[in-house]
């Protein structure tokens, strides 16, 4: 059930006027007042009740901030967005903004644009690990802009509802299944995007060395490395791991630059020796399972990630439903030789 204004009023011990006051930047409240019922509100999950406008004469619009546009997976997820209404007679129009990395500012500028430029109702967010994007969200609530955040969240935020995989489950199955390939003996070499700006990538390189931890005490996990989505620069990272410690015999990447691993291991004549767990079951990714380079990979249901979202800010923009969840996880799917069909891939991805 939705948190009422006067909920969060009797919690701060003050009026409805001044909570109105507070959450809309308006006069006569003190600051660190102001600062306590924000905070209040973002604790109790409040959303304000001007988010929910009945918009009966035109579509709902529903602006998207996608980031890390060079991955094949994200590009699929706006496909998903800005085809899915029209599939549906769904009365929304989506408008969509990728950004190809990670910077924080880019973000915060096409989610400012997509609100005071677009006037959007509602916003789908992939959101970047940060505290500016995390107050962003925050002010957007109070001020009556819903967010739904997808693939990626930010836990702590006023957001409506996250809709994604547990990504920190998703490094944890990683494990589990390069642990079986090695039968519990090997040494494996990690790689990640970057250390910091993408809560995905964190959490599942988390995941992955807390159960390698767990369940298989005798495979030695090598300091991750990071490719900084260059799949050329994976493919040296390997090249290099390869030289140093001939040894090696898996690799783990949970992010884009896959291909590069793929390359160092046919150049170097060991494709099928060391065994190689990835993450989304993008075409390449399905191209290097059937070629006997990749022995898994871990998909995190893009159409569900890629509608839901606007069917959740629909529903509240039009008819004031809350989620019944504020947090959707999605299945985990796992590819390998045999189960990678053409149709079945044409609708997991």
């Amino acid at each position: 059930m939705a948190v009422t204004i006067q909920q969060l009023a009797d919690a701060c011990g003050v009026s409805r006027g001044t909570v109105d006051r507070a959450l809309h930047n308006k006069k006569g409240v003190r600051p660190e007042v102001a600062a306590r019922i924000q905070e209040m509100a973002r604790m109790m999950g409040y959303i304000s009740p001007r988010s929910c406008p009945v918009v009966a004469e035109r579509p709902v619009r529903i602006g998207v901030v996608l980031h890390t546009a060079i991955s094949s997976f994200v590009r699929k997820l706006a496909d998903y967005f800005r085809t899915y209404p029209a599939q549906e007679l769904l009365p929304v129009e989506t408008i969509v903004r990728m950004q190809d990395g990670l910077d924080v500012q880019h973000q915060l500028a096409l989610i400012d644009e997509l609100v005071e430029d677009e006037h959007v109702d509602g916003l789908a967010l992939m959101p970047l690990a940060s505290s500016q994007v995390k107050a962003r969200i925050d002010a957007l609530s109070a001020q009556g802009v819903p967010v739904v955040t997808f693939n990626t969240d930010i836990e702590d935020s006023n957001r409506l509802a996250y809709v994604g995989s547990d990504s920190i489950a998703s490094g944890r199955a990683a494990a589990a299944l390069m642990g079986m390939l090695l039968g519990g003996r090997g040494m494996v070499l990690p790689i990640i995007g970057q250390r910091s700006g993408h809560y995905a990538d964190h959490q599942r390189l988390t995941g992955f060395a807390e159960e390698m931890q767990l369940k298989y005490p005798n495979i030695q996990l090598l300091p991750s490395a990071c490719c900084f989505l260059d799949s050329a620069l994976a493919e040296r990272l390997v090249l290099r791991e390869m030289e140093s410690n001939p040894l090696l015999s898996g690799v783990y990447i949970s992010t884009v630059g896959r291909t590069g691993v793929y390359r160092a291991l046919k150049k170097a004549g060991v494709a099928g020796k060391v065994h190689v767990v990835v993450h989304d079951l993008t075409q390449d990714n399905l191209e290097m399972i059937r070629d006997g380079v990749v022995d898994f990979a871990i998909g995190q249901d893009v159409k569900t990630q890629g509608t839901l979202p606007l069917r959740l800010l629909y529903q509240y923009l039009t008819k004031h439903q809350t989620p019944e969840r504020r947090v959707y996880t999605t299945n985990i799917d796992i590819k390998f030789l045999y189960n990678t069909n053409d149709e079945i891939d044409h609708y997991l991805y």
